[in-house]
């Protein structure tokens, strides 16, 4: 059976709202943009027109302007990389930019409208511990927002926007997952999880060795780093590690709570929940450990590829089927998330159709001279080709909790019958978001 523990035990950082409902948006970054106006459009592909001016304001949201000043506080920082890398921007893709920072920006402008109108307010601490997952493992948050071709306020304002989706849907009931359907699903998937070896639930906080960079596409990759800087960062990540493992081992301690505020990768927005696991479907060091452990006990760090990692057992099974209890927990966060997909794609058809919008911006830009192309719905706060599009705590298998071998595919299928559904790697680099 081969290893997944590239998925379970990752350090990939979520790379991935809207202008705060109640409060002032932050400050952004210290980036400057280069007004795009000084920017040239290349040639582009062939048979592409000179684009318009840009209007302003850009659109309107039930008789409300936004303007072209917000407009390009994002769209100013997305051409300027091409300035950087002495390329003018190509017409298709300046084409490309206008059109969905307008459509996320619109779409943030109906959201702020009807979480008013509904007194629906977003979850503070939610954000926050968003905001702080986001930048976790990053050296310099300033130059990753420069090469996102975003600001502080501009991601936070997408944040937000996923967080008043969810709660105009919570407040609504769509939400919500019975027992019954638990039930039917725990019938339906039961026998993939069918095994002949010993499994174990654990969780774990996994500290990183060294600064973890997110990967972005076009960016240049960093430097390789030296002999000494590779026994500093194992130095302070054992420092660390050992820290936190005598914080997880006092009395009264909330080891969920410590995954949350010090561990890395997906896993920590679910309190370091792996979900469980057969020996073989982890790295060497870990299991090995793991399997040694007796329920609720706390493992010392352990050192493996990925960063040291304290473990915490949380169960084990015997070979047979797997009790609904093991599961009941990862087919509710399905459901969950399963209709938290769907609910968002019928909240932006009902909201787009009883708000009134201008949109200025496509009106001054017309059809397309290549012509109609097909391109995916956007499906939340922001839109195709502008990053922050990913939702939150969703990865793979509908948003099931990092870790965790997914009860199904995306689509909603069940996984084979040999209990091996395919996975993605969370050490794999992410793209950037705009998909240079």
């Amino acid at each position: 059976m081969p290893r997944i523990a590239t998925f379970v035990l990752s350090l990939a950082c979520l790379s991935l709202a809207a202008p705060a409902c109640t409060q002032k948006p932050a400050e952004p970054a210290k980036a400057e943009a280069k007004d795009a106006n000084q920017i040239p459009s290349g040639d582009g592909a062939k048979g592409s027109a000179e684009l318009p001016p840009l209007p302003d304001p850009i659109a309107t949201v039930n008789g409300k302007a936004i303007s072209l000043a917000e407009f390009k506080t994002i769209y100013d920082l997305k051409v300027q990389k091409y300035a950087e890398r002495k390329r003018d921007i190509p017409p298709s893709a300046d084409r490309r930019y206008r059109k969905s920072i307008t459509e996320r920006l619109v779409y943030q402008e109906v959201l702020r409208q009807e979480a008013a109108a509904k007194g629906v307010k977003y979850n503070e601490t939610e954000l926050a511990e968003r905001e702080a997952q986001q930048k976790q493992g990053i050296k310099d948050w300033d130059k990753h927002l420069v090469r996102r071709g975003e600001t502080e306020a501009s991601l936070r304002e997408m944040y937000v926007a996923e967080l008043v989706e969810k709660q105009l849907l919570e407040s609504a009931g769509k939400l919500s997952v019975t027992d019954k359907e638990v039930d039917d699903e725990y019938e339906k998937i039961k026998p993939n999880y069918k095994s002949d070896a010993e499994r174990v639930q654990a969780s774990h906080i996994l500290v990183p060795i060294g600064p973890q960079n997110q990967a972005t596409m076009g960016a240049e990759k960093p430097p390789e780093p030296t002999e000494e800087e590779k026994k500093k960062y194992l130095a302070e990540a054992k420092a660390k590690a050992d820290e936190l493992y005598q914080k997880a081992t006092a009395p009264g301690a909330d080891f969920e709570k410590l995954a949350r505020e010090n561990s890395i990768g997906p896993s920590a927005d679910k309190g370091g929940d792996l979900g469980v696991f057969t020996k073989d479907r982890m790295v060497e060091e870990f299991s090995a450990v793991a399997f040694k452990l007796k329920p609720g006990e706390i493992s010392k760090p352990v050192e493996t590829k990925f960063g040291i990692h304290i473990i915490k057992l949380i169960a084990k099974f015997p070979p047979g089927d797997l009790p609904k209890d093991a599961l009941v927990g990862q087919i509710r966060e399905r459901l969950g998330q399963r209709k938290l997909h769907q609910g968002r794609r019928d909240l932006k058809e009902e909201l787009m159709a009883r708000y009134k919008v201008e949109n200025k911006m496509e009106e001054a830009l017309g059809p397309d001279p290549r012509g109609p192309k097909q391109r995916p719905g956007m499906g939340g706060p922001g839109s195709p080709g502008v990053p922050g599009m990913g939702r939150m705590g969703g990865k793979g298998g509908e948003g099931m909790p990092a870790g965790h071998p997914p009860i199904g595919h995306g689509d909603g299928s069940v996984p084979p019958a040999n209990g091996k559904p395919p996975v993605e790697d969370e050490a794999a680099p992410k793209a950037d978001d705009d998909g240079e």
